[in-house]
């Protein structure tokens, strides 16, 4: 009598292959390119309560009522955002002229590599630059 084994399993899915674990509310934060425009879905309760999704539904009903007594705390940081985004650019700005001389000696020492960490800041500005302009000109065409 020849027992038969049991097929082997299929091998599962590496993180690579698996799809993002994000909803829809989270790409929307993701999506819009100004601070602005993140600050305000941040600040949206579907955004806040999206958190409790892909859990199994009495956990989820738990999960939002606990999300639902956190919303005003949370409300309450989104709006201090908003003052310390402005001042840690101010700041921002106070350490790049502090350090200029130290990127001034960089750039003397080693003026190929400065070239490549200017070029490649400047390709990121470009790449920001088109993707904001995509995202408006999708905006503009949704709206008309």
């Amino acid at each position: 009598m020849t027992v038969s084994e049991p097929p082997r399993p299929e091998r599962g899915r590496t993180a690579d292959e698996r799809p993002r674990d994000v909803s829809a509310a989270q790409l929307a934060v993701e999506a819009d390119p100004t601070w602005t425009g993140k600050i305000l879905a941040l600040a949206h309760p579907r955004f806040w309560f999206s958190m409790a999704e892909g859990y199994p539904v009495g956990l989820k009903q738990f999960l939002q009522l606990g999300l639902l007594f956190t919303y005003p705390a949370w409300l309450f940081v989104v709006v201090l955002y908003g003052p310390l985004w402005v001042i840690g650019k101010i700041f921002e700005g106070i350490l790049y002229v502090l350090f200029w001389p130290v990127r001034a000696m960089h750039k003397k020492n080693n003026p190929e590599e400065y070239a490549a960490f200017q070029a490649e800041q400047k390709a990121k500005k470009e790449a920001r630059k088109a993707a904001n302009a995509a995202y408006r000109a999708n905006r503009r065409a949704k709206k008309s």
